[in-house]
């Protein structure tokens, strides 16, 4: 059993926090909840929290100055003044049980991410099923070669931040714009970005209908424009019924392009190439900026073309734009490069775990070399590995060789008749080569077991992509040591 869904707006969160000086975070390791934290704690409240372990989030939280317990005890939120969670926190939670017996108010992340937000000038949201951390990477980048001293919330580290957050000033939020539960209608965007509409978080959405709806709710929400995707088909259909102004973005090489005079800004002459892409920077029509990348792939570009939109519209110079872009240097565990194998192989990190980005990651890496291009994926959660069974397998296909971990099974009990000893065998089915952590003649646990699997089989020139959302990246340091 979950917590509560009841949402509080920023009026009634206002009120709720009305003379507090104290607020406590259920799980404040976490990516989203440790940048409010540090947000907060910029604010002058006092700011503590607790999470199951130590990780680096929780060092460097201490390192600033904010208390974290490691245990979840009902004794830790006596002083606290406000409490605030995630939806992944159980109805009984002791912090959070003791919070409401004390009458201490109990607001949901995502609504305290709203309040946060909602006082400042410009607020802007990345939403989209793929592409939301790198893209809030390169906003961020971008702001910053601006010097508007930006407030940023990212779900993934970013390169120029060192972490990922940061405590600005309050004209610029900028924002991750989570679309699961619906997390993304408790905030306050004046700018949208939608860079995808895809189905995904079956254990949420019952179909992509529902899907749709929500990302119609959420262009309901913007005062001033959104940025959409037009090469996107279901963007495409949601942002037909849009009230806001429309900004359309796109590519030459995007299937699905709707053709130059569609768009408001366009991505044209693109230069793909092994680590790295270039392309020119149409606006409305009129070349405005020759852009290089440090990223590679047709996903990074587009992503890149939506930031520019994002940016020049709100007042941005292009000059900004592009020595932004151009520095930005990749959002972690998005194709990360973490090293080489003793045999010379060379290794990356990758957050893929979507069938979509899984297709978009391997194409991209197939570009790095001529040798293998040997795949370590763990799969996320069984309800996503079961809606999208076929798709998986399909995606996976594309890799030379494929090595498959145990599902992650983050908030789910194994009930749903999915494993990845299935996946591996309908990979095979299909014609690719695929093996099931399980079936590894090696001793020890499963991540020393593919890591010297992967080690024996990796020769130099072939590219290790470690993929997944879960704790697969551990195995990526076993792998080269």
């Amino acid at each position: 059993m979950n917590t509560s869904n009841t949402r509080y707006g920023a009026e009634k969160i206002t009120e709720l926090l009305s003379g507090a000086k104290r607020i406590f975070f259920v799980g404040i390791g976490g990516v989203n909840m440790s940048s409010l934290a540090a947000i907060s704690a910029s604010l002058g409240y006092e700011v503590a929290g607790s999470d199951r372990s130590v990780s680096e989030a929780t060092q460097r939280l201490c390192r600033d100055g904010i208390r974290v317990f490691i245990g979840h005890n009902a004794e830790n939120v006596e002083e606290a003044d406000a409490l605030v969670y995630t939806v992944a926190v159980s109805a009984d939670n002791p912090e959070y049980v003791r919070a409401g017996e004390r009458g201490i108010p109990r607001i949901s992340r995502a609504d305290y991410l709203g309040w946060l937000m909602h006082t400042s000038k410009i607020r802007i949201g990345v939403s989209g099923m793929h592409g939301k951390s790198t893209a809030t990477g390169m906003l961020a980048s971008v702001l910053l070669a601006a010097n508007v001293d930006p407030t940023v919330s990212s779900g993934a580290a970013i390169p120029e931040l060192g972490c990922t957050y940061r405590a600005g000033a309050r004209d610029y939020f900028l924002y991750e714009a989570c679309e699961y539960k619906d997390a993304f209608l408790s905030f306050y965007p004046t700018t949208a970005i939608i860079l995808n509409i895809d189905m995904d978080h079956p254990d949420y959405f019952r179909d992509l209908d529902m899907v749709k709806e929500s990302f119609g709710k959420c262009l309901s929400l913007v005062r001033d424009f959104a940025v959409v995707n037009e090469s996107d088909e279901n963007v495409r259909e949601v942002a037909s019924g849009a009230r806001c102004r429309l900004v359309r973005y796109g590519t030459e090489l995007d299937s699905g392009a709707q053709g130059r005079d569609s768009y408001d800004y366009f991505a044209s002459e693109i230069v793909l190439l092994p680590h790295k892409s270039s392309f020119s920077l149409i606006r409305r029509g009129e070349k405005i900026a020759d852009i290089s990348l440090s990223e590679a792939g047709l996903h990074n570009v587009s992503d890149a073309v939506a930031v520019a939109a994002a940016a020049i519209e709100n007042g941005i110079s292009v000059e900004s734009v592009k020595r932004g872009l151009e520095s930005f240097k990749g959002a972690s565990r998005r194709m990360e490069h973490v090293g080489k194998t003793a045999s010379g192989a060379d290794v990356y990190l990758d957050y893929a775990h979507h069938p979509t980005e899984i297709k978009a990651a391997l194409s991209s890496a197939r570009n790095f070399g001529d040798g293998k291009l040997i795949t370590v994926f763990q799969p996320h959660t069984y309800t996503r590995t079961k809606a999208l069974f076929s798709e998986f397998a399909e995606a996976l296909s594309a890799a030379d060789e494929l090595i498959l971990a145990d599902i992650f099974a983050a908030r789910e009990d194994d009930i749903y008749g999915v494993s990845s000893k299935m996946l591996a065998d309908e990979v095979k089915k299909r014609g690719g080569s695929a093996v099931y952590s399980g079936e590894l003649e090696f001793d020890g646990e499963e991540f020393d077991r593919i890591a010297r699997y992967v080690r024996c089989t990796a020769k130099s020139g072939d590219n290790v992509i470690v993929m997944g959302a879960g704790s697969i990246n551990a195995s990526a340091g076993k792998i080269i040591e």
